[in-house]
């Protein structure tokens, strides 16, 4: 018995429909589980991956100076 929390509580996965939904950006690949009962969501998971690096600008300061 595999049990996931949800928003109705513990379920076991065999009573919920589970669909992986894959969204591309224009740098990001957005990765959602979705676990449903009855079409309702229930759960979602979700893993973001940055397909460039993110460029950042940092500035050195002085502490004290």
């Amino acid at each position: 018995m595999n049990l996931v929390q949800t928003t109705q509580g513990l379920m076991d996965l065999s009573r919920l429909e589970v669909k992986d939904v894959v969204e591309v950006g224009d740098n990001y690949r957005k990765i959602a589980t979705e676990y449903r009962l009855g079409g309702e969501l229930v759960r979602r998971e979700v893993t973001v991956t940055a397909l460039r690096p993110i460029e950042t600008v940092a500035e050195q300061g002085v502490i004290n100076g």
